[in-house]
């Protein structure tokens, strides 16, 4: 799978990390396992409990092989959940575009960014998070 998904913060923050090809079959399956997660926490954190946000690394992906129309069937079922921030983080302007028209597509709370520093300090404004670190497995400049 061109993809992991795991808890940055447990039943807060979903960690999502993409690299290499993106397709409609690994959309499906990570919302499956994604959606099973937030229900997870939302038993643990009770009905009226704090939102779940998600943080996405595609910093390594390469493309996506997905249309917009299967993102909109794909994406409904977030609308069911108590959903917070969606955070998109690449570096390419286009990634970044594309996502932000993915999930406004589907009404879902969203930011882009193109450094996980500047996602990571957007997440740390929501005063209910605990505090938290991300050190991404890559350091985000490189020498070339």
């Amino acid at each position: 799978m061109p993809y992991t998904v795991s808890w940055l913060v447990p039943n807060r923050i979903i960690l999502t990390r993409y690299h290499g090809i993106f397709t409609s079959e690994d959309l499906r399956s990570y919302l499956e396992e994604s959606l099973q997660m937030r229900d997870d926490a939302i038993a643990a954190l009770g009905e009226d409990g704090a939102l779940i946000h998600t943080l996405t690394d595609a910093r390594k992906l390469d493309r996506y092989t997905i249309g917009l129309a299967d993102i909109q069937g794909m994406l409904k079922s977030l609308r069911q959940q108590r959903v917070g921030w969606s955070v998109f983080v690449h570096p390419g302007k286009m990634e970044r575009f594309f996502s932000s028209i993915g999930h406004h597509w589907v009404g879902v709370r969203h930011r882009e960014f193109a450094t996980i520093e500047d996602a990571i300090v957007f997440l740390k404004e929501d005063a209910s998070l605990p505090d938290f670190t991300y050190v991404p497995e890559e350091p985000e400049s490189q020498s070339s």
